[in-house]
């Protein structure tokens, strides 16, 4: 899933906006008095950190035999031992405190990071299908990897380095104005605002290339993602070497721009520490003329370099984390171009829950496009009594399919209305329909977890009884048996490890124990051989005897037994009735039975061109 140039650069302050509600949650009390006792240990650390050069000053004042007001630090009552016995307790202190906020903001930090990845989880999941039909799985996971992280690094950025090296900066500036000499503060503070100036100018240069390097990545991560998902095909047609290929232009792409980037920060530190060093001579070369001339003392020029050094290490550490932060950004403008990203389909504001009913279902007029230019259902009409079966066939492309969709709520009819229970499903929660519908699907696709979870996932809450009884009535708990792990077996990636007879049949499973009022069940048994087919034929009637029942057939053997039959063709239903009847008609359901009879997979399409 590539974002697109145009959404690549929402500002920095949308994005702040989004990590603010996360680090002062409305809802988590514990968490704002966590960050208030965080940032009151950091502005104590900057504290005590402002004043240690002073009292080393002293010391060494004390042991040059120098006192009075000529130190930074007055003698008259304090002892040069007492002096580093102080130096050394703070020096201690604030180290421990310093540690202690470690304890404080580990919890900070890891529910920051379920927040965030649950805000961008639901989110995805309540996108509608057409956007996850469109988009690269692997992509998708990077951004939300990204994010996450991007989050994170934000946090600790901006409350653990900027934070209290802004506060220290002050302290130090304010120290050196009042205890030594006004000139080094402002040296100081102009080297500060011409670095700062080349590391936010050069920054924002750095990051127009960032931003196309993470692009460029993404797009890659999703590539091999892709390949591994698809791994059989792969080796099916035997194009490793292929894959291999695209990959490889596509770090090559991200390499040529990251290489750039790292190119142009150089270049930007080159600037930055230059600035510092021009800074730093003239601060120290001022304070050595001051002690040449007899108007400072040897402590106040120690004093001087420990504040440099103690400012000069963050410096070179604050560009790391600036240009970290606006990488972070960038990470987060992908993160917030999903969120961005609003579902197709949404409940009213008025939406209720289904009410209780037995399963009637009924679509009047009902049409319907994926896109304007091409109408897939035109115009269908039919019901479904409570415990009734309807079964719609016709050749591929028809529509049949659609129309399953369309009752999930997966897309919105065009025109017409669905009902249950005499219920518009569009006046209804999409939670609510979706509960009352159990689907087994053509492509059954499953978990990367053991068999009992696969089964289990109908219904979550239900007990191993109930699962190896669903697993029997799909004709799957004697195979389950035989298996060294039984249920706790894994199935593999998308359920790899099994035939595909063997996914439809656990797909059947879940869905019994599901307990609907209304089954779905779209080529059901497509997958399966003819003697097994017919095994769980029957116990799909036995399950869904008294439960309202749709059936998307492909084979008409498996429909015969339907209360009423829809032959679907060109989004139009233009037969109907049960078997007998349209065999009578000898209509477009009478010639793909018989074609059917001499080859059991025919498709009527393949003999009428024009047929979509």
């Amino acid at each position: 899933m590539a974002v697109p140039e145009a959404q690549a650069a929402p500002s920095d302050r949308k994005a702040l906006r989004l990590v603010l509600p996360f680090l002062w949650p409305r809802d988590d009390p514990g968490i704002k008095v966590r960050l208030g006792f965080t940032i009151v240990f950091l502005f104590s650390v900057a504290g005590l950190n402002s004043y240690l050069p002073l009292l080393f000053a002293g010391a060494i004042d004390g042991l040059s035999g120098v006192t009075g007001k000529s130190s930074p630090v007055h003698l008259l009552t304090t002892s040069v031992l007492g002096l580093l016995f102080a130096y050394g307790f703070v020096h201690w202190f604030s180290r421990a405190l310093s540690e202690v906020r470690w304890a404080i903001y580990g919890r900070i930090e890891q529910r920051i990071r379920r927040r965030v990845g649950m805000v961008v989880f639901r989110h995805l999941h309540k996108l509608s299908l057409r956007y996850h039909l469109q988009k690269r799985t692997g992509s998708l996971s990077r951004v939300m990897e990204n994010g996450i992280r991007a989050v994170e690094d934000l946090l600790f950025d901006c409350v653990f380095l900027i934070l209290p090296f802004t506060a220290e900066i002050g302290l130090v500036i304010i120290m050196m104005s009042y205890f030594l000499d006004g000139v080094f503060a402002v040296l100081m503070f102009t080297t500060l605002v011409l670095y700062l100036t080349a590391l936010i100018v050069g920054s924002e240069w750095l990051r127009k290339h960032q931003r196309r390097a993470i692009r460029v990545g993404v797009e890659a991560h999703g590539k091999a993602v892709d390949t591994i998902l698809n791994y059989e095909t792969i080796k099916y047609t035997g194009n490793e070497d292929y894959v291999a290929a695209r990959y490889d232009r596509a770090l090559a792409e991200e390499e040529e721009l990251t290489v750039r980037s790292l190119t142009w920060r150089s270049i930007i530190g080159l600037i930055q520490v230059s600035v510092l060093g021009i800074g730093v001579t003239a601060i120290v070369v001022t304070a050595g003329g001051r002690v040449i001339d007899g108007a400072m003392t040897v402590g106040a020029l120690v004093a001087v370099n420990q504040y440099l050094l103690q400012l000069i290490r963050p410096l070179d550490r604050l560009g790391y984390v600036y240009r970290n932060i606006k990488k972070a950004l960038v990470d987060l403008e992908q993160m917030l171009a999903l969120l961005d990203e609003q579902p197709e389909i949404t409940d009213k504001p008025t939406a209720t829950a289904l009410p209780k009913g037995k399963g009637t279902l009924r679509f009047d007029n009902v049409s319907f496009a994926y896109d304007s230019r091409r109408t897939v259902l035109k115009d269908i009409s039919f019901g479904v009594p409570a415990g009734g079966t309807v079964a719609l066939v016709g050749p591929s492309g028809a529509g049949k399919s659609t129309i399953g969709r369309l009752m999930f709520r997966f897309y919105d009819v065009t025109e017409g209305t669905i009902s249950i229970d005499g219920h518009n499903i569009t006046d209804l929660t999409q939670e609510s329909v979706r509960s009352a519908i159990a689907v087994v699907p053509q492509d059954t696709v499953l978990f990367n977890e053991s068999l009992h979870y696969n089964i289990g996932f109908g219904r979550p809450d239900s007990s191993n009884a109930e699962i190896e009884n669903a697993a029997r009535l799909a004709q799957i708990h004697d195979f389950i048996a035989t298996l060294p792990d039984g249920y706790d077996s894994l199935v593999g990636e998308r359920g790899l490890k099994l035939s595909g007879g063997e996914k439809q049949r656990i797909a059947i499973a879940r869905a019994t124990l599901k307990n609907p009022r209304i089954f779905l069940f779209d080529e059901a048994t497509s997958s399966l051989d003819s003697g097994t087919e017919m095994a769980i034929q029957q116990n799909l009637s036995a399950i869904s005897k008294d439960t309202t029942t749709i059936m998307i057939a492909h084979r008409l053997s498996t429909v015969i037994h339907a209360d009423e039959i829809l032959f679907i063709e060109e989004g139009r239903v233009i037969e109907r009735g049960n078997h007998e009847k349209l065999l009578t008609q000898k209509g477009r359901y009478a010639e793909l039975w018989w074609r059917q009879q001499e080859d059991p997979d025919a498709d009527l399409a393949l003999a009428d061109p024009g047929a979509s």
